[in-house]
C-alpha cells in the first residue's frame, strides 16, 4: 500500500519532503515493474517529465500529481502533521501484512513443488528433506519479510521447478543444489525455531555440481 503524504513544510524541509514525494513515485512505478516510459504513457507526460520528477528536478503542479497518483494507483492525501506517525504506522502495518500474505502464498507453492518432486523421486533423501522442512516452515510464514530471504526462496523455487522439468535419466546432474537446499532450509528452520533473533543463514544455488 502506498501513500503521498502532503504536510506544511517550512523553506528549510521543503527540499527533503520534495525527495520524499518523488521517491514515493519512482518506488510505486518499480513495484508495478513499470519504466519510466510505461508511465509517461499512462500519464500522459514525457519520459524526460517523469525522469525530472523523480530526480526531484521540477516542482510539480497539483494537476501533474494527481494525474501521477492516479496512474500509479496512489491515494493522494492531505494529513494534519500530528496525524501522520499514526498513518505512518498504519501503512506499515497493511505492507507488513500484505508481506506475510506474500510469504505465505510462496512456502505453500515451494511445499507443493517439493511434494511433487518427491513423488516423481520418493528414493532421494534430499528432496524428502526439503519437503518436510518446507512443511515445518510454512506456519512460520510472519518470519519471512526480509528481502534477501525471500530471494533465497525464489530461487529454491526456480530450482525445484527446473528439477521437475528434467528428464528422471538427467536428474542426477542436478543433485547439488537441491543437497543444498536441503541442508540450507534445515538450518533455516533451526534458526526459526531455537534462535528467532538470530541472522538468517544464506546459501545459494548453483546451476551445475
Amino acid at each position: 500500500m502506498y501513500q503521498i503524504d502532503l504536510t506544511m513544510q517550512n523553506k528549510t524541509s521543503k527540499r527533503y519532503g520534495l525527495e520524499s514525494l518523488t521517491e514515493a513515485i519512482r518506488q510505486a512505478r518499480l513495484a508495478k515493474g513499470w519504466s519510466q516510459r510505461d508511465l509517461s504513457a499512462r500519464a500522459h507526460l514525457t519520459q524526460a517529465q517523469i525522469s525530472r520528477i523523480e530526480n526531484g528536478e521540477v516542482d510539480m503542479q497539483v494537476s501533474t500529481l494527481i494525474e501521477l497518483a492516479r496512474s500509479l494507483d496512489l491515494d493522494l492525501q492531505l494529513v494534519p502533521r500530528n496525524a501522520l506517525v499514526a498513518v505512518e504506522a498504519a501503512v506499515r502495518s497493511a505492507e507488513e501484512r500484505s508481506d506475510e500474505r506474500s510469504a505465505r502464498n510462496l512456502l505453500s507453492t515451494l511445499r507443493r513443488l517439493a511434494e511433487e518432486a518427491e513423488r516423481a523421486e520418493p528414493e532421494r533423501e534430499d528432496i524428502a528433506s526439503i519437503a518436510s522442512t518446507l512443511r515445518d516452515l510454512e506456519p512460520q510464514a510472519s518470519a519471512f519479510r526480509g528481502p534477501f530471504l525471500i530471494a533465497d526462496l525464489e530461487r529454491l523455487k526456480t530450482n525445484l521447478e527446473g528439477f521437475l522439468t528434467y528428464p528422471p535419466a538427467s536428474r542426477p546432474r542436478h543433485a547439488k543444489p537441491i543437497r543444498d537446499a536441503a541442508a540450507w532450509l534445515k538450518q533455516l528452520r533451526n534458526t526459526l525455531m531455537h534462535a528467532p533473533h538470530a541472522e538468517r543463514p544464506a546459501y545459494s544455488l548453483d546451476d551445475e555440481d
